[in-house]
């Protein structure tokens, strides 16, 4: 992406993109790739036990899914505080292109354990199968928000739809193809995220409109504790 930008946008709009993306990768680096190193030692001990491999990892998604899927709401309504209050005034306009971004964080965070469990279960050809559809899918995303659109809003829009494709295909090649069984106990652990994220999406969006104008500090904080109190009361 950044690569394209940089040879076909101009390098104001690749500086707002790349301070997006990589404040969008914090989240995603201290989460993820702390937990999934860990894992395919743990997960490869069931290699000959397949089935109970897919039932023991549906546990990791749904543990994933509960801090990434909340995460990205609050990320999304908390953009333009957290821009401002991390890279200053001078990078505001790179806050809609964070804003678009986060909405990917939470499926980000669960796909990011794929690998570990399709080298845990000796299905490596499936992994790289899912990785060449995912490299083509990317640049194909990218070239059209560049090409196509020219902005660095259509760029992000075009990523966050692609990484939503390569979840679900990952996620039914590994289901479907590798574990050889349903992928409605998978989909079943993600309800219950979805539903705590759309509550506290309800919740903040009046609030962004009600707290515009305010000092950011304030409402970040009282957006926070919004948040917290609304995922203890339903967890």
């Amino acid at each position: 992406d950044k690569l394209l930008m940089g040879r076909y946008m101009s390098l104001s709009q690749l500086g707002y993109y790349d301070k997006s993306y990589r404040l969008m990768m914090l989240p995603l680096q201290n989460i993820a790739y702390v937990i999934s190193p860990v894992m395919h030692p743990i997960f490869s001990e069931m290699q000959h036990d397949l089935k109970q491999l897919g039932a023991s990892y549906l546990k990791v998604v749904r543990l994933l899914a509960f801090i990434g899927l909340p995460l990205s709401a609050v990320l999304f309504f908390t953009a333009h505080e957290l821009g401002l209050i991390i890279f200053g005034d001078q990078w505001e306009p790179s806050v809609p292109v964070f804003r678009i971004l986060a909405l990917s964080v939470g499926i980000q965070i669960v796909m990011s354990t794929s690998g570990s469990i399709f080298q845990a279960a000796n299905a490596t050809r499936m992994l790289f199968f899912c990785g060449v559809f995912s490299a083509a899918l990317n640049v194909a995303a990218i070239c059209t928000g560049i090409f196509a659109f020219g902005t660095t809003e259509a760029v992000a829009w075009c990523i966050c739809a692609s990484f939503a494709v390569n979840f679900v295909q990952c996620y039914w090649q590994m289901y479907r193809v590798t574990f050889r069984r349903s992928l409605w106990p998978f989909i079943r652990q993600l309800i219950s995220p979805l539903a705590v994220s759309g509550l506290i999406a309800l919740v903040l969006l009046p609030m962004q409109y009600a707290m515009e104008g305010m000092n950011i500090f304030v409402t970040i904080i009282a957006k926070g504790i919004i948040s917290f109190i609304i995922f203890g009361g339903y967890i």
